[in-house]
């Protein structure tokens, strides 16, 4: 089975994780990191399907061991999770002003679906560059 965790930056710092549109309950949980997340998560799935959820046709055949979490990431946690991430070199690379993607990450402003198409993109581009790399040690 394979779940989105939607994960978003809280107000202090925190992230806000949860499972949408899937059965009768909605997992939330507040973390710090996504690994911290998912097993809160987890918690609440296997509590629910204890007690409130033992008729949820959705939930009850939900093994939370064997579940693959697909993370989708509000801008800001992303960059919050990922701070080794140049901001500016991102942008870069995805075409947007600098500034904006500033503005972006900090929540000052919201990108627009096509913005966050070409952030990730760059981000995906990012990835696919490093994944060839090999280092050698003299």
């Amino acid at each position: 089975m394979k779940l989105q965790l939607i994960i978003e930056k809280g107000d202090h710092g925190e992230l806000f994780a949860r499972v949408e549109g899937k059965g009768d309950f909605l997992p939330v949980t507040v973390a710090k990191s996504v690994g911290n997340a998912i097993e809160k998560i987890k918690m609440l799935i296997e509590d629910y399907k204890k007690h409130e959820g033992k008729n949820d046709a959705f939930w009850k055949k939900a093994d939370v061991n064997k579940i693959e979490w697909e993370t989708l990431y509000d801008i800001q946690a992303f960059f919050m999770q990922h701070p080794y991430l140049n901001i500016t070199a991102v942008a870069k690379l995805a075409g947007i002003n600098a500034s904006l993607m500033r503005q972006y990450s900090s929540g000052v402003k919201h990108p627009s679906a096509n913005q966050m198409q070409k952030i990730e993109a760059a981000i995906k581009q990012i990835v696919r560059e490093l994944k060839t790399i090999n280092l050698y040690a003299a």
